[in-house]
C-alpha cells in the first residue's frame, strides 16, 4: 500500500524546522515586546460556534469545513480560523473581567478544504492578534504597525498594504442596500454563488473570484462614502497613525473578507 499525506496537506521535515523556530521565535518576540500573552485554543469546537461567528453565508461554513459527528452526535469541527475560539475563550474564562485591554496572539494549524494550488493547502498555519475591551483608532493602527513590523524583520520582499474600512453594523447596513440595489439590476450576469448570496450577504459579492462578478465589482458603489461620522473618524484617524509612522498603504474600496466578523 503506497502511504501518503492526505491531499492538501504537507510533512515538515527535520531539514525544514529551523526555518520554522526562526518564523515563531521572530513573532513571539514582537507579540511579547508588544505587550501579548499567548492563547491556545481547541484544534476543534462546536460546530454552532463557527456558523454563528463566521457567518452561514461564508464559503468558509458553506464548503470549506471540516465536520463530524462525535460518538455523542455532537457536531465538532476542526478550526477553520483562530478568532472564533479565542473569542469563545475570553468569554468562558471572564477575561472581560481583567484590566482591559487583553491582548492574546496564537500559533497553530486551521483546516479549510479547499483546492489545493500553489501556496494553499488544506492544513495550513496562523499567526494572528486579537485586543479585547478597547475601541480606538488607536488599536487598530498598533497592530497594523506590529504585523507590518514583524514583515520586515523577517526580510520578506514585495509586501504591500492593502486597506478599507466596513464601518460600524449601521451604516454597513446602509451600504448593504445600496449594494442589492446595484447589483439586483445585473443579477443575470452573476455567477451562481453571488446570485444566492445577493440578498443575504451582499459584502461577499465584492470578494467573488468569477471573472464576471469582478468585472461588476469595478461599478459597484463604494463603502468609503457610506461611512458614518463616527467609522469615517476612526478610519481616518488609523491612516493619519500609519502616515506618521511611515508605513506606506493602498487604499482597496472592494478590499472585504470572508468571515461576517472583520470591521
Amino acid at each position: 500500500m503506497d502511504l501518503q499525506a492526505p491531499k492538501g496537506t504537507k510533512d515538515i521535515l527535520p531539514d525544514e524546522q529551523p526555518y520554522w523556530r526562526y518564523l515563531y521565535r521572530t513573532v513571539e518576540k514582537s507579540a511579547l515586546k508588544s505587550g501579548f500573552e499567548k492563547i491556545d485554543v481547541p484544534i476543534f469546537e462546536s460546530t454552532t460556534l463557527f456558523k454563528q461567528s463566521i457567518g452561514e453565508a461564508t464559503d468558509i461554513v458553506e464548503k470549506e469545513m471540516y465536520t463530524f459527528l462525535d460518538k455523542s452526535r455532537n457536531s465538532l469541527t476542526l478550526r477553520p480560523e483562530f478568532t472564533a475560539g479565542v473569542v469563545r475563550a475570553y468569554l468562558e474564562h471572564g477575561m472581560y473581567t481583567l484590566p482591559q485591554p487583553v491582548k492574546l496572539f496564537y500559533f497553530g494549524p486551521v483546516f479549510r478544504y479547499d483546492r489545493p494550488q500553489a501556496g494553499r493547502y488544506r492544513e495550513f498555519y496562523q499567526f494572528g492578534f486579537e485586543i479585547f475591551g478597547e475601541k480606538q483608532p488607536i488599536i487598530d493602527a498598533q497592530l497594523i504597525t506590529l504585523v507590518w513590523n514583524i514583515h520586515k524583520k523577517l526580510k520578506l520582499k514585495n509586501i504591500s498594504l492593502q486597506i478599507n474600512s466596513i464601518g460600524c453594523p449601521e451604516c454597513r447596513e446602509n451600504y448593504k442596500k445600496e449594494l442589492v440595489d446595484y447589483y439586483i439590476l445585473q443579477k443575470e450576469k452573476l455567477c451562481p454563488d453571488c446570485k444566492r448570496r445577493l440578498r443575504r450577504n451582499p459584502l461577499r459579492l465584492l470578494d467573488c473570484k468569477n471573472e464576471e462578478c469582478l468585472e461588476l465589482g469595478i461599478g459597484a458603489p463604494q463603502i468609503i462614502d457610506y461611512l458614518c461620522d463616527d467609522c469615517n473618524s476612526h478610519f481616518q484617524s488609523v491612516l493619519e497613525y500609519l502616515d506618521e509612522v511611515s508605513i506606506p498603504y493602498e487604499l482597496n474600496p472592494k478590499l472585504v473578507r470572508g468571515l461576517d466578523y472583520y470591521n
